[in-house]
């Protein structure tokens, strides 16, 4: 198995990008798959294609981390915003409560 057949759709493209390769826009995986590892570039600099590969991984891999913080960072404020709402709620019905015991 080649190591070009472990890739993802979207890290086929990157690939097939960065080695210089026309990516036709309705290409599907194994179109991706045969035009990288059929290309000049392949056949004659496999090390080359090799460290793109790595390459686009690690971005790859960047990418999903740097979203998964962001996403982290989204559910931190979300959850101060539900605790603040929480406490002008529980502020508001002890006011009320006040309101209503002097009454």
């Amino acid at each position: 198995m080649s190591i070009v057949s472990k890739l993802k759709k979207n890290e086929l493209k990157l690939v097939a990008e960065k080695i210089g390769l026309t990516v036709p826009g309705d290409a599907k995986m194994i179109d991706l798959n045969r035009l990288i590892e059929e290309s000049d570039v392949f056949k004659k600099d496999y090390e080359f294609v090799k460290s793109v590969i790595e390459q686009v991984l690690e971005e790859v891999k960047t990418q999903k981390s740097q979203l998964n913080i962001e996403i982290e960072l989204e559910r931190l404020k979300l959850e101060r915003v539900q605790a603040e709402l929480k406490l002008a709620k529980l502020r508001s019905s002890a006011n009320n409560s006040e309101t209503s015991q002097r009454r």
